[in-house]
């Protein structure tokens, strides 16, 4: 039996149209959906389970708004709320597609829009968009058939402690095999680390990803010239480096990971990335090749240790990694006379840096966690700058020449950061910083952006130097 404004609705009653318009009528101040809507809804949005006497289970339809009344024994009542449903698309000529409808509960909404409050999601490939509870249990045979019906205990968490308790060890770190049969011929790029320099809380690691396009963006032009999106671009990660950020070794990487695909790549971006055919390819590769969700474990112990990760444009690395930041900003700069944390922009709060995927499912990486020096050497309302116009700036570095190289852009980084500590001077003189942003911004401009040639205005002279890495 469901509730519905005064009505008592028991399943299989034949209920007239009048009824039906008076439940819908705006007049009474509900809002339900139409009686066409209404023919196509199958299931309820919460049920209530019972054992009976006779240990039979007992199951009817139940309101989302009641609780149950006190005479119900606990432990052998329980109601169970609608979370998810995915459903089938039929097309004949694709196949059809799969879709799913999800319920966010109150946390996400909370922290992303500051309100309390639940809402029902549509996920259709890369669309994510709000919808109504009804469309989530409309459905119709003849073109959006259900596939899958999620319903969770009401009030399980607050009953059990549902913390999953799942560490990683350390060991993930230390040295592995290669997926590659001739790498153990190469020189190693990285030097793993050793159980006696395992990273702590607040350690500086530098991070940096490359990526290659597994399928091109396909779209269409409509009558008015404009493009419209019909599929994005898909991107794989095929690079994670991450480099030690203190200690004797810093700046040696001690992750170097070229993650092994299965899946056509239709452009290794090489000029941008550095991933040539068949640095993928366990068969000819000559690189460290490791399996993706290796290289995540390695990735979520460093997360759960708690360091902090510098790197330039950690937005879309993130992203395409599928790791979920909040929001991408330096963390608070310390106040004159005492404080905690690290520095920040004078310029006040950088634009926040949204993860674009799944709010319930990415690993999330905790926003004092990420040194994004996009940020740290940004006005408000200006352009984004560069790495390698910032490394030639700051550091007199030249980088990025004919190829983009992950360990040299996450050391870059590193130093940019160090770089920027010195210059705002743990925020004592801001005004002093902003006129080095000024300056910044000024020769930008006058260049159009782009580093002068090595026999023009700079050539590298006092850039920090690290330690090759050895072969191991």
């Amino acid at each position: 039996m469901m509730r519905r404004g005064g009505f008592e609705i028991t399943k299989g009653k034949e209920i007239s149209l009048g009824e039906w318009k008076e439940l819908g009528n705006p007049n009474t101040g509900h809002s339900y959906p139409s009686v066409e809507e209404l023919k196509n809804i199958w299931i309820p949005h919460a049920i209530k389970m019972s054992l009976t006497k006779n240990k039979e289970l007992d199951v009817c339809n139940w309101s989302e708004s009641d609780e149950l009344s006190p005479s119900d024994d606990p432990d052998s009542v329980y109601v169970y709320d609608l979370m998810a449903t995915v459903v089938h698309i039929l097309d004949s000529r694709t196949g059809g597609s799969l879709v799913g409808h999800i319920k966010v509960g109150e946390t996400y909404h909370q922290r992303k829009e500051g309100v309390t409050h639940q809402q029902w999601y549509l996920f259709n490939d890369f669309l994510i968009e709000p919808v109504d509870k009804c469309e989530a249990v409309q459905f119709d045979m003849s073109w959006k058939v259900p596939a899958i019906l999620y319903y969770a205990r009401r009030n399980l968490n607050a009953k059990y402690n549902l913390v999953i308790k799942n560490p990683i060890e350390a060991s993930v770190l230390l040295a592995e095999a290669s997926l590659a049969r001739k790498q153990r011929k190469c020189h190693a790029t990285f030097i793993p680390l050793m159980l006696s320099e395992m990273p702590q809380a607040g350690d500086l690691v530098g991070l940096d990803a490359e990526f290659v396009t597994l399928n091109e963006e396909e779209a269409e032009l409509r009558s008015d010239g404009t493009k419209s999106t019909i599929k994005p671009s898909q991107m794989s990660v095929a690079r994670i480096t991450c480099v030690r950020g203190q200690g004797p070794n810093e700046g040696v990487p001690f992750i170097d990971d070229y993650i092994s695909t299965q899946e056509q790549v239709v452009d290794y971006l090489t000029q941008y990335s550095g991933i040539k055919p068949g640095d993928l390819d366990a068969k000819i590769s000559s690189k460290h090749l490791t399996t993706l969700k290796s290289t995540y474990l390695k990735l979520r112990f460093l997360i759960d240790v708690g360091v902090k990760f510098v790197g330039h444009g950690l937005q879309k690395d993130f992203r395409v990694i599928n790791l979920m930041v909040t929001a991408l900003r330096p963390p608070p700069r310390p106040r004159a006379g005492g404080g905690s944390g690290g520095p920040r922009s004078p310029w006040g709060s950088p634009p926040v840096g949204e993860a674009v995927g799944s709010p319930l499912c990415a690993p999330q990486v905790p926003k004092d966690q990420v040194i994004d020096t996009v940020y740290l050497f940004h006005i408000p309302r200006k352009r984004m700058i560069s790495l390698r116009f910032l490394a030639w700036y700051f550091l007199d570095l030249k980088i990025q020449g004919e190829t983009h190289d992950s360990i040299e852009d996450a050391r870059t980084a590193l130093q940019l950061y160090r770089k920027y500590l010195e210059l705002s001077q743990g925020g004592s003189e801001p005004d002093d910083f902003r006129k080095v942003l000024k300056a910044l911004y000024e020769k930008g401009r006058k260049l159009d952006w782009k580093v002068p040639e090595p026999d023009s205005q700079s050539s590298p002279k006092h850039g920090a130097v690290f330690p090759p890495v050895l072969p191991l």
